[in-house]
């Protein structure tokens, strides 16, 4: 972009830079300098411009610290007797220009007023100055066959308001243009006007179409995240189309995920046993029996109920203690005997963290928690559900077998917020009464998720809870709103998929609840076993048993000794047992034996009988209890999983919704809206405004929408929002990792300052809230040659104003004559120049020098709909001396003396502004229009409007 700094002096000149000021303000035109030549070089006399358009006063080199490239300087010589220019003056600030831009390549133009009739002027020669006359003639465009001549008058307000919009075009002031019109556009060069002595005429046309206001609205209709969602080709044989029950399809699609990759997460608990019956073979059983009898009899009882403890007893016991009571409780819970008081045991008081206490336990003691789930998979398929419910991409792995229609085509919601809520629609529940009845100390503990029914929960119980305490009508008002918003956000995607953790979660809360209470009865019935002093009883029963066979035994010797004395008559009662032979001893031996077992193994059955029955109750209870401890510990690791699921699940949500509702930025851009003067413009430079009916509107945001929002949109969509964030948070150096997306599935979540959790809980970080990638979308779709021609038919009519009121046309007709070179005028008029220098035919136009400059979508500049068209025409080389009037001719003479009536211009409203005799009472929100300062000074800079 070349540089343009003016140079002028006098009134005109300065009622010229007063209307290029306005023209400035309401946007327009791009910016200049303006210096008052005939001010010191050292003083603050430089116009220049804010970003806003308000003018300002600097110095020089305030005024060029931003300047770079090539600078083209503008003299503007009104060709006034009574102020002649001042080259030496001139001279002077030309040369501080170059001085500081001594690296650039300063561009010299002289532009030269004429009116009508043409005064005999001294034109002093300017070395190095290329010279331009504007010719005083004002048409409607190149092609018009009627022209209106300009006149002299004594303060030369017409003469400027003639040549503001003239200035503004030759020297590519007009928004938009790339350079001035009066530079070669092969060299970059000042057109060749001739020596000093020598010039050019120009004249100039200009018609601005302003789009801004339709392309601002057009533009939200297509980012707004509350439309429709676009239908995107999903591949070359099918479509994405809305479905017509969103909420079913969403109940179908939460379902199917909570199939697939939640169920997996719990598991049923173990069964508890029960004592059943059972065949043995009778000798088995008696082997049994007799082995028991005999271990009874000749070993200790208490050995073999020993033997029937298992190791697990033990750590069952221990980690029973420090689920049921804790390590350090008063009561001792005791497995077979087995203590499991210890030590270094904590309490906890949030679920989740007992569940983790619990499985270190568990560990500690060598419980199986069951295997680790693998939850990468579990939320690359949840981002997969929630991104193909809105642009129709699916993954190949997941069943679409319910979620297509007929002819193939992929189902998906009609609103983004149907799929996953950004976290911008949270409730802000927060209310002052909470502090004292819940002990809230921030507000962000009243503020709830759309994607977060765990959370809605709670707050519903606390909103509950503190509309009881008092009869406050903006607590009640908080309740009822919260239960229309839980109500919206319920039918969501990610809402259901929360649900189902959310149940899940409470069936594992449940299991462990019931092998909670389960392993409190087992253990009060161990306790009840150990009321029973057994070892007496084994005590007891082994002395009777011994002292049978001590029975036994003498009963054997005495009969042993009775059959001796039969057959030794010598020993002692031997003649007394004479009668007791050997048959009747072997009848004794046999009656003994047999009346011993009888009587012994009758003691020890009866006694077995209990000791079986204990046993067995015994085994049976232990192998409870373990199986109540493996619950316990399982429902625990359960938990924790789900837990740890769910806060994965709220960073995803938190991600996947922004990557939905925003796929471009949050910030919101607007076009520059020009405010068209309402009058002050002359004919060869018309403003109109685009319009725009709703059904056009309509069809143009469906067709930029289909544009923009193509295949797998939204998967898109998510993975520039994950690289804004790396690389925005790496150049500021706000401690964030950079991380890749198939790096974050297995991530944890909430609360973990994983980067999962950190860029979650960083969507609106500072830095992100200048994220916008609207405007370089908006100018892909603008700029594409094909979509520009086809949203360019949409802007088919303009209405702007002329005298008489608005009108309306066809965008054709309003540009009509404006890209022809060859029109109803190929001369300038012949009045601009002496009759001698139209003889000499230097009033035909240049045709190789005519420069036509549009400006649309297509310009870097611009990439709007707003469009623009400048056309500048050049003549023939020529002297000065044909600007000299003829000394015949004291008046110019038209074939139309209508066109020329002095009289037409007396006590004018002149563009809106009022002559200076008459007050301006005007509001000022009033339309902007052009006019005339009363005493233009330093002082005035330039009232926009």
């Amino acid at each position: 972009m070349t540089n343009v700094i003016f140079f002028g002096h006098g009134a005109t000149a300065d009622d010229i830079r007063s209307r290029l000021s306005d023209l400035r303000a309401v946007g327009l035109l791009q910016d200049f300098l303006w210096i008052d030549y005939a001010h010191p070089i050292n003083g603050a006399v430089v116009r220049s411009f804010t970003e806003e358009g308000t003018a300002r006063l600097s110095t020089l080199d305030d005024a060029l610290r931003s300047f770079s490239g090539d600078v083209l300087l503008a003299t503007i010589d009104p060709m006034d007797a009574a102020q002649p220019q001042d080259v030496a003056k001139l001279t002077e600030w030309v040369g501080a220009v170059d001085q500081r831009l001594i690296q650039a390549s300063n561009l010299r133009v002289r532009l030269l007023l004429s009116a009508l009739p043409r005064e005999s002027v001294d034109i002093a020669p300017l070395q190095g100055w290329s010279n331009l006359v504007l010719s005083p003639e004002e048409g409607g465009t190149p092609a018009s066959s009627r022209i209106r001549p300009i006149k002299r008058t004594a303060n030369g307000f017409e003469l400027a308001q003639f040549a503001a919009p003239a200035v503004a075009s030759i020297f590519g002031l007009w928004r938009g243009m790339p350079e001035p019109a009066v530079l070669d556009p092969d060299t970059h060069r000042v057109i060749e006007t001739g020596d000093r002595q020598r010039f050019r005429l120009v004249r100039a046309f200009h018609r601005t179409i302003d789009a801004g206001d339709i392309e601002d609205k057009v533009r939200k209709a297509v980012f707004d995240p509350g439309q429709r969602l676009p239908q995107p080709q999903v591949n070359n044989i099918s479509r994405a189309v809305h479905y017509a029950n969103p909420e079913q399809l969403t109940d179908q699609c939460a379902q199917m995920f909570i199939n697939q990759e939640i169920s997996p997460l719990v598991s049923a608990p173990t069964a508890y046993e029960e004592l059943q019956s059972h065949k043995v073979s009778g000798w088995a059983a008696l082997k049994d029996n007799l082995r028991l009898y005999w271990s009874t009899v000749v070993g200790k009882p208490q050995d073999w109920v020993e033997g029937q403890r298992g190791a697990m007893n033990k750590n069952a016991a221990t980690f029973l203690q420090k689920m049921l009571y804790g390590a350090d409780s008063s009561v001792e819970v005791v497995l077979a005997g087995h203590s499991g008081k210890g030590s270094g045991a904590t309490s906890v008081d949030e679920l989740r963290q007992a569940s983790e206490h619990t499985m270190r336990v568990a560990r500690e003691q060598q419980f199986s928690l069951g295997q680790e789930p693998q939850l990468s998979r579990t939320w690359e398929a949840y981002h997969d559900y929630a991104l193909g419910l809105v642009d129709g991409s699916w993954r190949d792995s997941i069943d679409t077998k319910g979620l297509r229609n007929n002819q193939g085509n992929m189902y998906i919601v009609q609103y983004g917020g149907q799929s996953v809520q950004d976290v911008s629609a949270s409730f802000e529940g927060f209310h002052p009464l909470m502090t004292s009845t819940l002990g809230y100390t921030h507000e962000s503990q009243a503020t709830v998720a759309p994607f977060d029914p765990v959370g809605a929960e709670r707050f519903a119980a606390d909103i509950e809870y503190t509309s009881q305490q008092t009869r406050n009508e903006a607590v009640s008002r908080k309740k009822h709103e919260f239960a229309s918003w839980r109500a919206k956000n319920s039918t969501t995607f990610a809402w259901k998929v929360g649900q189902g953790l959310w149940e899940k979660l409470g069936h594992a809360q449940q299991k462990y609840r019931d092998a909670h209470a389960k392993a409190r009865e087992l253990q009060e019935l161990a306790n009840s076993f150990q009321a029973r002093d057994f070892n007496a009883e084994n005590k007891a029963l082994t002395r009777k048993l011994r002292t049978m066979w001590i029975v036994f035994f003498v009963v054997l010797a005495l009969m042993t000794y009775m059959v001796a004395g039969r057959y030794n008559p010598d020993l002692p009662l031997g003649e007394y047992l004479q009668w007791f032979d050997w048959p009747w001893y072997v009848v004794g031996i046999i009656l003994a034996v047999l009346l011993f077992l009888v009587c012994s193994w009758a003691v020890f059955t009866k006694a077995q009988r209990e000791i079986f029955d204990y046993v067995q109750r015994r085994k049976l209870l232990n192998r409870n209890q373990e199986i109540a401890a493996q619950n316990l510990a399982t429902a625990s690791a359960e938990i924790s999983r789900i837990s740890n699921a769910y806060n994965q699940f709220l960073s995803w949500s938190a991600l996947l919704g922004r990557a939905i509702y925003a796929p471009f930025g949050r910030k919101e851009t607007s076009s520059d809206h020009l405010r068209t003067p309402q009058s002050g413009l002359p004919e060869n430079a018309r403003i109109a405004q685009a319009v725009l009916n709703r059904d056009d509107a309509v069809r143009m945001t469906d067709e930029i929408r289909s544009h923009i929002f193509q295949t797998e949109w939204a998967h898109r969509s998510l993975k520039s929002l994950l690289d804004d964030m790396n690389d925005t948070f790496e150049r500021n150096r706000t401690g964030h990792s950079a991380v890749a997306l198939n790096e974050m599935w297995g991530m944890a979540g909430l609360g973990s300052s994983t980067a999962l959790d950190n860029l979650s809980r960083s969507l609106d970080h500072p830095y992100m809230q200048d994220r916008d990638l609207k405007q370089q979308e908006w100018q892909k779709v603008i700029t594409d040659p094909r979509m520009a021609r086809s949203l360019q038919q949409y802007l088919s009519r303009v209405t702007f104003r002329e005298e008489g009121g608005s009108r309306v046309q066809s965008t054709a007709e309003f540009l009509d004559g404006m890209n022809q070179e060859k029109g109803a005028l190929q001369a300038f008029s012949p009045n601009a120049l002496t009759n001698a220098g139209g003889a000499e035919g230097y009033t035909e136009i240049d045709g190789s020098r005519t420069r036509i400059v549009e400006v649309d979508s297509q310009t870097a500049l611009t990439s709007q709909l707003s469009r623009s068209v400048t056309v500048v025409q050049y003549g023939r080389i020529t002297d000065f001396k044909y600007l000299i009037p003829d000394a015949a001719s004291g008046a110019p003479s038209f074939k139309d003396s209508s066109d020329f009536s002095l009289d037409d211009l007396d006590d004018m409203d002149h563009m809106g502004f009022k002559s200076p005799g008459q007050s301006n009472s005007e509001s000022p929100t009033a339309q902007p229009s052009f006019g005339r300062p009363e005493a233009p000074d330093l002082s005035d800079l330039d009232e926009t409007f």
